[in-house]
């Protein structure tokens, strides 16, 4: 999901289908948990801190563009 402008304040679209999956109105109160993406170096990072190590021919593949 992307983040917005709406007047002075920044939004979230919620997809219809979900909407719709979910049985969401108008009003409605939701909870919502923030993460964003990581890059490629951050995930590997962050596997190294958890104390496993990774087999030597280890590659992290992801489909996606980096920015």
């Amino acid at each position: 999901m992307q983040v917005s402008k709406w007047g002075n304040c920044l939004a979230v679209r919620i997809p219809a289908h979900i909407v719709k999956q979910l049985g969401l109105q108008e009003g409605d109160s939701v909870d919502a948990v923030f993460s964003r993406l990581k890059t490629r170096q951050e995930a590997l990072r962050s596997m190294k801190e958890v104390g496993r190590k990774l087999p030597a021919d280890f590659r992290f593949e992801r489909e996606r563009d980096e920015k």
